[in-house]
């Protein structure tokens, strides 16, 4: 299962392309992402939630989030077959949008810092956006990062900061009296995925971890499992086998090697914890890819 999805945001800020898939796998990424719904619809499953999105409508996905798109249900009264579902979409690394520093705060608390636990995604419907043409904003977007004309680049941040003003005019925030108190527990929870993939080769205690997001142990653990369907010490070892299958299948690193770089045990404990993973052993795993 691989949850982490890359992207090297030093090479390679933006990812933009039309698709017509509705059957992502569940994966999280550092850099935000934005929907927008072409035609028909389909579901977004975010943490422990969800929300259908349909034509028309402007979807912002948070940096760090668990999270899947999935056909949509039929309503009721709707026939069983569904329109086919088109959308754009737009993966970027706010980090490098060098964001005047007036709206930098700004722009953090809206894009990366979720001050409120329902704010697990932001959906602009249709109905909101008539009036500006966020269509032609999103085609042009992804016609520039296709071609890749002279200054495509700037065009693209251009049309990134557009979209990003329609989303922060258009969402309604609530509770901001409590932002400031709860801010530093907030910030911290949301980049615990970062933490733990940044140390996942050194010993890592659940106890620890909580102390990092300023809280208990029983609720860091009941807040991860909440918000990333799985216990904290099942992902480390998520987090762990992926970079150890990667060493595996690119580099000639003995097993020994490969167990203490990322994290394990020793090597039985490794062997043992792949097999249980993937089926097959380390090595049968190398030799099958050969």
């Amino acid at each position: 299962m691989q949850l982490f999805e890359y992207i090297d945001v030093l090479k390679q800020p933006y990812d933009i392309f039309y698709t017509d898939s509705v059957h992502s796998p569940l994966h999280w990424h550092y850099y935000s992402e934005i929907l927008y719904m072409i035609k028909g619809a389909m579901t977004i499953n975010c943490n422990s939630k969800s929300a259908v999105i349909r034509q028309g409508d402007l979807c912002y996905i948070y940096p760090l989030q668990l999270h899947e798109v999935t056909q949509a249900q039929a309503a009721e009264g709707e026939g069983t077959e569904r329109a086919e579902a088109e959308y754009a979409v737009i993966k970027f690394n706010l980090h490098a949008m060098n964001i005047p520093p007036a709206y930098l705060s700004r722009f953090y608390d809206l894009f990366l810092r979720r001050t409120q636990e329902e704010d697990f995604c932001m959906i602009i419907t249709e109905e909101n956006l008539r009036g500006i043409h966020v269509a032609e904003l999103v085609d042009n977007t992804v016609k520039e990062y296709m071609e890749k004309s002279e200054f495509y680049s700037l065009q693209i941040q251009a049309n990134l900061y557009t979209l990003l003003t329609v989303l922060a005019r258009k969402t309604e925030k609530s509770g901001h009296t409590s932002r400031e108190r709860q801010m530093d527990t907030v910030f911290s929870f949301g980049h615990i995925l970062e933490y733990i993939d940044a140390h996942s080769g050194e010993s890592l205690e659940i106890r620890e971890l909580a102390e990092i997001c300023h809280m208990s142990y029983s609720h860091f653990a009941k807040l991860f499992r909440e918000n990333y369907g799985c216990s904290c010490k099942e992902y480390i070892t998520l987090i762990r086998l992926g970079k150890a299958q990667d060493l595996l299948l690119h580099t000639d690193y003995d097993l020994n090697y490969i167990a203490q770089e990322t994290g394990f045990f020793d090597c039985s404990h490794f062997i043992r914890t792949y097999k249980k993973w993937k089926g097959i052993t380390p090595k049968q795993e190398r030799l099958k890819n050969v």
